[in-house]
């Protein structure tokens, strides 16, 4: 009687074990797929900040280039067609549309 008393606890505590384990299989799974997701939003979003923050720099460069370099200034101007009071400008635009 002992012995077999002993064969039901053990057998009850393992498969109670088991029963607990495939819980947590099942309870880890789906949160670990929404971590994963998450991540790869992270690293998305970290991406995205530096290529920020490298623009921002650009942008900071070329303001001290304004601020610093009148021939800088001049060249930006006369890409926008700017022209000086008394000048006359001449835009010549390639003909490619029709080649």
């Amino acid at each position: 009687m002992n012995v077999l008393l002993t064969i039901i606890t053990r057998t009850t505590l393992l498969v109670a074990f088991i029963m607990v384990m495939i819980a947590g299989v099942v309870t880890i799974t789906p949160k670990y797929s929404q971590w994963r997701g998450l991540e790869r939003q992270r690293q998305e979003m970290l991406r995205r900040i530096d290529y920020k923050q490298n623009e921002i720099k650009v942008l900071k460069e070329k303001q001290q280039r304004f601020k610093a370099d009148p021939e800088f200034v001049e060249f930006v101007a006369r890409q926008n067609r700017r022209a000086r009071p008394g000048e006359l400008v001449f835009v010549f635009e390639s003909d490619t549309v029709g080649q």
